[in-house]
């Protein structure tokens, strides 16, 4: 009833009955603006959008009204023709307004949309130049050949080594009660985890070893806003640990302990370039470890850099022994919902989940799938003791059969020779 024209009720009379029923008598005060709008303008409005016009309206009505009561103590005669054409008129006018809002909005929407591309194209610019520039001054870097596999020993089970190399944080640096960390110390650590791996695989026997680097590779800056010069201590670190994670590769190929030698990546959250709140999760410095080893190692026909295992730059997927792994950082995957969800989106029977981001060897079955997730090279930093969080720094190292893993070895990374 309320929506309709009554018997003998002009348009203005009714455009004022629904105006002044939501804002002036409230008969119409639970009634909704948008849905109002409908009635009142012929289209429906936002409920923002709806509700300034009405108020509007109701000014204008205000006015309308005000005029016609001064014209009829002045004796003049107002026609209902005129007052309902005066009205129309407004009416029309207040249209134009809120389309020319619009389209204002559109513009301000496209020059905003404008300016963050320049943005995103300059900051490439300048992150590429840096790069190409860290990488000429490191002309002195050593030449990596492969080396003859001939002293290979055959094996009578297809068994592979699946070693973890995640949350390096090259570039931290660390020194309180319970840990020191520096990137000469990491070196020490992997030069340590290099001899630990060697001895698990001449201890089963493996032919193949599969590297899983899931992010944090470098400490990173991503508590503040990052300036030139912070760019440019991101990009050495980023320069420091590709060069250290090639020449682990090269010396993994070196060791004559396996015939195949596959690495795979993911970026985590310390990489990336810009707050978090304005990041995209594709624009991650990690990455350009692949790019960086693709180079460096291109003479090794033993070492695969599986950047094409990727189904999105947070998952990759591969198999061994015909069992499907996922490999993922952890930020995004933390809690058992989670573990269906990756399952969906690969689209297939998934053996294992590797991932890392908490700091911590940790190893489950959660819905029947396995979840294997690796330690940190870095320990009990500064934050970790604020938040009253011990842990030693550790990495894992798996042997994979033809049935599945058959064990895991937690492997403490400061047990090094200092």
């Amino acid at each position: 009833m309320f929506f309709k024209k009554k018997d003998g009720e002009s348009n203005v009379d009714f455009h004022k009955r629904l105006v002044y029923g939501k804002l002036v008598d409230k008969t119409l005060a639970d009634e909704d603006y948008s849905e109002l709008s409908k009635y009142l303008y012929g289209k429906e409005y936002s409920t923002d959008v709806a509700r300034r016009m009405m108020y509007g309206s109701c000014k204008t009505l205000a006015l309308i009204d005000e005029e016609k009561k001064s014209k009829v103590l002045k004796g003049v005669s107002v026609s209902e023709d005129s007052y309902e054409e005066l009205a129309d008129l407004i009416g029309e006018y207040e249209k134009v307004i809120v389309q020319a809002r619009v389209e204002k909005q559109k513009f301000f929407d496209y020059r905003n949309a404008f300016n963050a591309t320049v943005r995103s194209r300059s900051r490439e610019e300048e992150i590429n130049e840096i790069i190409q520039s860290a990488i000429r001054d490191n002309n002195n870097l050593p030449i990596l050949n492969e080396v003859s596999n001939s002293e290979i020993k055959p094996t009578s089970d297809d068994k592979s080594l699946l070693v973890s190399l995640n949350d390096i944080h090259y570039g931290a640096s660390v020194d309180n009660h319970w840990c020191k960390y520096n990137p000469d110390i990491c070196k020490k650590m992997i030069e340590h985890y290099y001899h630990r791996i060697i001895e698990i695989a001449d201890r089963h026997n493996t032919n193949k070893c599969v590297v899983w680097c899931n992010g944090d590779c470098i400490s990173g800056n991503i508590h503040k806003s990052i300036a030139v010069t912070n760019k440019e201590n991101v990009i050495k670190q980023i320069i420091g640990v590709s060069e250290l994670i090639c020449q682990f590769l090269a010396n993994l190929q070196h060791s004559g302990r396996f015939d195949e030698i596959e690495f795979y990546l993911v970026a985590g959250n310390h990489s990336r370039i810009e707050r978090k709140e304005d990041a995209s999760k594709d624009e991650r410095l990690d990455d350009i470890i692949e790019w960086y080893a693709k180079a460096r190692l291109q003479n090794f026909s033993t070492i695969k850099i599986c950047d094409s295992a990727k189904i999105d730059n947070t998952i990759y997927t591969f198999d061994v022994n015909g069992k499907t792994f996922v490999g993922v950082h952890g930020d995004f995957d933390l809690g058992q919902s989670k573990i269906t969800a990756l399952q969906q989106m690969v689209g297939k029977p998934i053996y294992a989940i590797l991932l890392g981001h908490m700091h911590h060897n940790k190893v489950d079955t959660v819905q029947g799938i396995r979840v294997m997730m690796a330690g940190s090279f870095l320990g009990t930093d500064d934050y970790c003791v604020t938040k009253r969080i011990y842990g030693h720094p550790e990495q894992l190292v798996s042997v994979m059969s033809s049935d599945g893993i058959v064990c895991d070895y937690p492997i403490l990374l400061d047990k090094y020779e200092k």
